[in-house]
């Protein structure tokens, strides 16, 4: 496969990648967003600065509860545009403030590759 993002990898894997986005990148996804729903421009917004945000701080600061339902919503939109918006598991377990293991998942927009990763394959 010869057009695989040849740029670092992301820490979820080799063939997406999950840079800051530029204000104009923002400015191109946030228009193809609904306008009734405000939720999705806050995370699009919030992610595009602050790639691998944790769950707390996305739900603060996007007052949003439900993120993978946004997330869902946002992605219909944004799959047609070459990015997506996903999350992962940390490599080791963010803590509370008790000092217990959570579930909290690292969330970033991520831009596609050109080619799926098994098209060489198939």
């Amino acid at each position: 496969m010869n057009n695989r993002i040849n740029a670092v990898p992301s820490l979820s894997n080799g063939f997406m990648t999950n840079d800051i986005l530029d204000d104009e990148t923002v400015e191109y996804l946030v228009s193809h967003l609904s306008e009734n729903r405000p939720a999705l421009i806050r995370l699009v917004e919030f992610l595009s600065k602050n790639p691998h945000a944790p769950s707390v701080n996305v739900n603060r600061e996007c007052a949003i509860g439900n993120i993978s339902q946004e997330a869902t919503a946002a992605n219909k939109f944004l799959f047609a545009l070459g990015y997506m918006i996903g999350c992962m598991r940390p490599p080791v377990p963010l803590k509370n403030r008790f000092k217990q293991d959570t579930a909290q998942h690292l969330w970033s927009i991520y831009k596609l590759p050109k080619e799926a990763a098994n098209d060489s394959v198939y």
